[in-house]
């Protein structure tokens, strides 16, 4: 964690400016490119220079505290396995520092903890190579989610921006560093560590562990915030969209994208896909995940023959599957216990019901050929708040 995201962090349950305590850092040569964009930027070239390994973030007022363990803030309201580690492993630096301070202790959202777990198991388990994104390569995807955004027409260069749900970060990274953000990464999983491991040493890129029911910023704090294929996984994607829609500033924009009710609907073998997906996911999901696997392995070899033979005979940029990305495609359509599905018109509702005007449905937009179908089939949405 890099010492400038104190300024954009507040505690998720009454946002509360947060007291930082370091106890382990390390200072980073930050280049004089680096220090001349910071500045252009309005940020602190210093804050950047350091990377908080170990510490605290503390809320005073609740006697809380939340943990940075292994450079990630961990921003989530109730306890987990990892920040219960954290307490034991600190126990003692917390009774002479901190006494009478506590973990979070509230009661998880519906169905989170289950989401963290599954979410978790699907991206930790799948690490970046650089090249491979999904089942195209690294390069379009990028060029992909430039259109979606549509930054030809929006730029964000010198601005601050928020990618709820991250993954493993490699887009994060890219918005950061190709596009001239200072962006902000949050996942709920521990896909975050991943992120970290990959992206941290990008000085313009900061990774949060947090909940989209829960983000640990003040309102109108952004110039763009956007989030694909995320909030659709959480038990209602209307509150998580409640939650961050009051994070751009007035003029910014938020994007939306969320799987649409029809979009199976295009090919036989995406039909198929969705009445298996229908009948196996209930039962799949709450399986541990060693059996998780076992369920999926008689699967995984309809993906391969899918995307090696069908799909790329016939679209091009598609990569070729092996059994790692084949069983992470299986285990995001059939482990979720959530995928919720809107149409343009319910979530463009949302936005309008937000104060969002000058909506812009991608749907609408042509397609260029390096852009997947899937991408426009779906619900995608992007506003300018009022």
């Amino acid at each position: 964690m890099k010492p400038r995201l104190t300024d954009l962090l507040v505690c998720p349950v009454d946002r509360t400016p947060l007291r930082l305590v370091v106890w382990e850092s390390r200072q980073v040569t930050l280049s004089a490119q680096d220090a001349e964009r910071a500045r252009a930027m309005g940020v602190e070239p210093a804050s950047l220079a350091s990377e908080i390994v170990t510490g605290v973030l503390v809320n005073d007022v609740r006697r809380t505290f939340y943990p940075i363990h292994a450079g990630v803030p961990r921003m989530l309201t109730y306890p987990t396995g990892v920040s219960r580690r954290f307490a034991l492993e600190n126990r003692d630096r917390i009774a002479r520092e901190l006494a009478g301070y506590r973990l979070p202790d509230a009661r998880p959202p519906r169905g989170e903890e289950t989401v963290l777990r599954t979410f978790s198991t699907e991206w930790v388990n799948y690490d970046w190579d650089g090249l491979t994104y999904w089942n195209t390569d690294a390069k379009r995807m990028f060029a992909s989610m430039r259109f979606m955004l549509d930054l030809q027409r929006s730029p964000i260069n010198g601005k601050l921006v928020l990618e709820v749900g991250i993954g493993i970060g490699g887009i994060a990274d890219y918005m950061a560093r190709a596009e001239g953000a200072e962006l902000v990464g949050v996942d709920l999983g521990y896909a975050v560590d991943a992120a970290q491991r990959n992206f941290g040493a990008n000085r313009f890129l900061h990774i949060v562990q947090a909940s989209a029911f829960a983000p640990p910023f003040r309102p109108e704090t952004y110039d763009l915030v956007y989030s694909q294929g995320v909030i659709h996984h959480t038990s209602s994607t209307k509150t998580a969209f409640d939650q961050i829609a009051v994070l751009p500033k007035r003029g910014g924009r938020l994007y939306v994208w969320v799987y649409n009710p029809t979009s199976e609907d295009r090919t036989p073998v995406r039909r198929a896909l969705m009445m298996m997906e229908n009948l196996l996911r209930p039962l799949i999901w709450p399986l541990p995940e060693s059996v998780q696997r076992i369920a999926l392995t008689p699967i995984v070899p309809l993906y391969l023959f899918h995307q090696n033979v069908v799909v790329r005979g016939r679209e091009e940029g598609y990569i070729p599957y092996g059994w790692r990305e084949a069983l992470h495609a299986a285990r995001d359509r059939f482990t979720p216990r959530y995928a919720h599905r809107h149409s343009e018109e319910e979530v463009s509702g949302w936005f309008s019901a937000a104060g969002y005007r000058d909506l812009q449905l991608s749907s609408r937009r042509a397609r260029p050929p390096y852009v997947p179908p899937g991408f426009l089939v779906a619900t995608a949405v992007d506003g300018v708040r009022s």
